[in-house]
């Protein structure tokens, strides 16, 4: 039990920490450089290349800058927010193992926050450029913007992994209730 609360005080700071730069980057974005999704900072010697939307979707945010339309509000703030919904939910996960709380149906309940928002991810980063494109297309005046979708080993590995949390947390839940109803220790 010491090993679980001592890496979940670990994984709390590092979600914190990718939590803080998540946002940090956004922000960046939303003040610094809100014209584009994409930029090199350099210092000295060293840069470095920060992006406000998944690498995948870099091709189809010059797509809508090309169109001239701003891809950062549009993908970079879909983005940030479900990453940072994943980061609240592991916050709040690791907070209950912190605890020693390992077997509760609040555990099973934040891991299935994470797994349909990774699972709505995984299927927003192959539908999304598409639905954005023919939203455009039908509501707006802008040149017309080609439909693509995304569907590469990114969005598979998302929806495998999506649906693994998934299925963990279901076991887990009856885990609990059986815990519940018959007392079992687990």
């Amino acid at each position: 039990m010491d090993k679980i609360i001592k890496i979940s005080k670990l994984a709390k700071l590092l979600v914190l920490a990718a939590g803080t730069i998540q946002a940090s980057i956004f922000l960046y974005f939303a003040f610094v450089n809100a014209s584009s999704t994409l930029t090199k900072q350099s210092f000295g010697d060293n840069s470095v290349n920060l992006s406000a939307i998944h690498e995948k979707w870099l091709s189809y945010a010059q797509l809508l800058e090309n169109a001239g339309i701003n891809s950062f509000w549009i993908l970079g703030s879909f983005d940030f927010v479900v990453q940072i919904v994943i980061f609240i939910f592991l916050f709040k996960l690791f907070k209950l193992y912190e605890k020693g709380i390992i077997f509760s149906t609040q555990n099973c309940r934040y891991l299935q926050f994470i797994g349909t928002t990774m699972l709505a991810y995984g299927l927003a980063m192959i539908f999304l450029p598409s639905l954005t494109s023919a939203f455009i297309n039908t509501f707006f005046s802008y040149p017309k913007i080609e439909i693509n979708y995304y569907l590469g080993s990114n969005e598979i590995s998302q929806l495998i992994w999506s649906s693994v949390i998934l299925v963990i947390s279901w076991v887990m839940k009856e885990a609990c209730l059986m815990k519940e109803e018959q007392g079992l220790v687990i």
